[in-house]
C-alpha cells in the first residue's frame, strides 16, 4: 500500500514537473538566452553558409561553361575635384552590382516564408569588379563595401538568389583633359569597369546607359551635360578571349563667369588704365620717366596673373590653351606701348633742337591726323602761324605750286632768324647812314614772313622782285603800322615789351592811319629808326630779330608737343581698340567653341 502511495506521488510530481517547464520557458530564455536552433532566419543563414553547400571561392554556377552576367549601374552623388595639373577627376557615385547566385539557394517555405535576408560580403562570392583607370590601388581607400541583399528565386520558378551589392565609392580617375579653350573648356572622362581577371566566357558584364543624377549635389565650377555607361569588348594580348568593359563616360563643361570676372577682366582694365598712362602727353622729365615705370610695373602685373593661370593648368607643348594667347597679347600690347612711349618722348624731345619739322610730317600731323583724333593746335600756335605767316596748309600748298626749276633750300626758321639778328646787331649803330631808298631793300632783322619757308632763292638779283610781291608790301605795311603805334604809345606811357607787336590796337591813332598810306620804305625805317627810350626800372626793347628768333623757338617747340599729343591720342585710341578686341575675341572664341560641342553632341 505504501509503495502505491509514493508511485503516485512521484507521477503526480512527473506531471506537474512538466507542466512548470512548458509554462516557464519564457522566463527561463530571458535567464539563459533564446535557442538560436528555433530562430528561422539564424537557421536560414547557418543553412545556406555552410561549408557544405556553399564556397565563397568558387564562381557560384551550376555550369561552369556558362558566363555568369553582372549588371551593374552608378548614380553620382558629386563631383568632389577635377584637377587639372594632375591630369585627373574624383568623384564621389553609388554602386550597385547584381549577379545571380546560384548557389545561394533556400526555400522560403521551410523558413517560415523568408524571401530575403541580408548577409555580409565576407562570406559571400563578390565579382573582382575593378575600375582599370584608377588613381589609388587600394579598395579599402576608394571602395566601402556594405553587406548584400539575397533574394530568393524560388517564387519565379529558379534555383538560386538574386544578389545585390550596394556600396558608396570615391573613385579618382586619370583623364585626359583638354584645356585647348580654357575657361571655356569642356572635358570628357571615363571610368573603365570590368572584372581584372575573369574573361567574358566568365563575367559578362552589363549595364543601363545612363547614370542616375536624381541625387547629384551640383559642383560651383562644373556642369554635367552628360554621363552615359557603354559596353564594349577588347582582345588582350594575355588571353583568346575577349574582355567585356564597361566605359562610364561623363562629359562635364566648366562655368566660365568666376575667371571672367576675377582674371580677364581685371587684366583687361589694367592694361587699359596702363595704356592711358603710357599715351598721356608728359611736360616734365619725371612724368616720362613714371610712364617707363609704369609699363615695367604692368608687365610685372601681367606676368603673375599669368603664373596664377599656369598654375591651374598642366603642362603641355601640343597647344597654346585660349587664356593662355589671351595673356601673351596683352604682354604683347603693353611691351609694343612701352616701346612707343620711347619714342614719342624721344618726339618730344627733339624740340630742345629748334628745328621744325619737315613740311610733309607738318602737312599730314596738323592738316589730316589732327582732325581725325579732333585735336587742334593750341591758340599760341595759331597765333604765331598767323604772326609768321606759316600755317602748315598754306606752306604745303606753296611748296606744291613752286617752279620747278627753283632750287630748294630747306632751312629752319631758328637758324634764319638767328641770321638775321646777328644782321640787325650789326647794322644798330649805322641807322641814320641808311641810303634814302636803295633799288634792292635788304633783308635784315625784318624778314618777310612768308618767305621763311619759300625755297626760292634768296640773292641780291631776286630780293627787289621778292619784295614786289602784294603780300610782302602788305605784311610791311603792316610792320611799319605797328612800329609807328608803338612809337606814339611810348610818348604817352614809360615803355611798352616788344612781345606786343602782334596786338592790335582798339582805335588806330591819326598818326597810324597815316604811316599805312605811306611807302614801304618809310615804314620800314620807322622801325629800325626809332629811338628807345628807358626809364629807371624799366625793360628795354629787343632787336626785331631776337623778337622773330624767340617766336620761331616757340613755333617749334609747340609744334613738337603737337606731333607727339596727336600721337599719343591716335596709339591711345589704337592700343585700347586692341585690348577690346582681344578680349572680345577671347570670349567670342571661347562661345563658339562651347557651341561647337553642342553640335557635336547632338549629332
Amino acid at each position: 500500500m505504501m509503495i502505491q502511495i509514493l508511485t503516485f506521488l512521484s507521477l503526480i510530481l512527473r506531471i506537474d514537473s512538466l507542466l512548470y517547464s512548458n509554462n516557464s520557458k519564457g522566463p527561463r530564455s530571458l535567464s539563459t538566452g533564446f535557442n538560436q536552433e528555433e530562430v528561422p532566419l539564424v537557421k536560414l543563414t547557418r543553412d545556406i553558409l555552410s561549408p557544405q553547400r556553399y564556397d565563397k571561392r568558387v564562381r557560384p554556377v551550376a555550369d561552369h561553361t556558362q558566363s555568369l552576367k553582372i549588371h551593374l549601374s552608378m548614380s553620382l552623388y558629386q563631383i568632389v575635384d577635377v584637377s587639372e595639373p594632375a591630369q585627373n577627376i574624383k568623384l564621389n557615385v553609388w554602386m550597385i552590382q547584381k549577379w545571380v547566385d546560384e548557389a545561394l539557394d533556400w526555400d522560403p517555405d521551410e523558413y517560415y516564408g523568408i524571401n530575403t535576408t541580408i548577409l555580409p560580403h565576407e562570406v559571400l562570392w563578390l565579382p573582382d569588379t575593378v575600375v582599370y583607370n584608377s588613381v589609388v590601388m587600394n579598395p579599402d581607400e576608394t571602395e566601402r563595401y556594405m553587406n548584400i541583399r539575397a533574394d530568393s528565386l524560388r517564387h519565379e520558378g529558379k534555383r538560386g538568389s538574386q544578389m545585390s551589392f550596394l556600396y558608396p565609392a570615391m573613385y579618382t580617375v586619370t583623364c585626359r583633359l583638354n584645356i585647348r579653350y580654357f575657361p571655356y573648356d569642356q572635358q570628357n572622362c571615363t571610368l573603365t569597369i570590368s572584372s581584372w581577371t575573369n574573361s567574358k566566357s566568365a563575367l559578362d558584364y552589363y549595364a543601363d546607359e545612363h547614370v542616375n543624377l536624381a541625387s547629384y549635389i551640383s559642383n560651383e565650377e562644373w556642369d554635367v551635360i552628360s554621363f552615359k555607361v557603354y559596353r564594349h569588348e577588347y582582345k588582350y594580348a594575355c588571353c583568346p578571349e575577349p574582355w567585356v568593359i564597361l566605359e562610364a563616360s561623363i562629359v562635364i563643361r566648366r562655368k566660365p563667369l568666376y575667371y571672367v570676372v576675377n582674371l580677364i577682366i581685371p587684366t583687361s582694365i589694367i592694361t587699359i588704365v596702363a595704356i592711358t598712362g603710357f599715351f598721356t602727353p608728359a611736360s616734365t622729365s619725371d612724368d616720362r620717366t613714371e610712364k617707363i615705370n609704369l609699363g615695367i610695373t604692368t608687365l610685372l602685373a601681367m606676368s603673375i596673373l599669368m603664373l596664377m593661370v599656369s598654375d591651374q593648368m598642366p603642362t603641355t607643348s601640343e597647344f597654346v590653351p585660349l587664356i593662355a594667347w589671351f595673356y601673351l597679347m596683352i604682354i604683347i600690347l603693353i611691351s609694343i606701348g612701352t616701346f612707343l612711349t620711347s619714342v614719342i618722348l624721344s618726339i618730344q624731345g627733339r624740340r630742345q633742337y629748334g628745328k621744325l619739322p619737315p613740311l610733309s610730317i607738318r602737312h599730314l600731323f596738323f592738316n589730316k591726323l589732327g582732325k581725325w583724333v579732333y585735336l587742334e593746335a593750341p591758340p599760341p600756335l595759331q597765333m604765331l602761324w598767323e604772326e609768321m605767316d606759316d600755317h602748315p596748309a598754306m606752306a604745303y600748298i606753296r611748296s606744291k605750286t613752286k617752279k620747278p626749276d627753283q632750287k630748294t633750300k630747306k632751312q629752319s626758321i631758328v637758324s634764319l632768324n638767328m641770321n638775321n639778328n646777328n644782321n640787325n646787331n650789326n647794322n644798330n649803330n649805322n641807322y641814320a647812314g641808311l641810303p634814302p631808298k636803295p633799288e634792292t631793300p635788304k633783308t635784315g632783322g625784318l624778314r618777310d614772313p612768308v618767305l621763311l619757308h619759300d625755297p626760292v632763292d634768296r640773292t641780291p638779283s631776286n630780293t627787289s622782285l621778292l619784295a614786289a610781291r602784294p603780300r610782302a608790301k602788305s605784311n610791311w605795311l603792316k610792320v611799319g603800322a605797328a612800329a609807328k603805334r608803338k612809337s606814339i604809345t611810348d610818348e604817352a606811357r614809360d615803355q611798352v615789351p616788344m612781345i606786343e607787336f602782334g596786338s592790335n590796337p582798339s582805335t588806330p591813332s591819326p598818326s597810324v592811319l597815316q604811316s599805312a598810306r605811306s611807302s614801304i620804305w618809310e615804314n620800314a625805317v620807322a622801325v629800325v629808326a626809332t629811338p628807345s627810350k628807358t626809364t629807371p626800372g624799366s625793360l628795354s626793347r629787343k632787336p626785331p630779330g631776337e623778337v622773330n628768333t624767340m617766336k620761331a623757338r616757340r613755333q617749334c617747340s609747340l609744334e613738337w608737343e603737337l606731333i607727339a599729343t596727336i600721337l599719343d591720342r591716335i596709339l591711345l585710341i589704337v592700343f585700347i581698340s586692341s585690348v577690346i578686341l582681344v578680349t572680345a575675341g577671347m570670349i567670342i572664341t571661347g562661345r563658339v567653341a562651347q557651341w561647337s560641342y553642342d553640335q557635336v553632341s547632338t549629332e
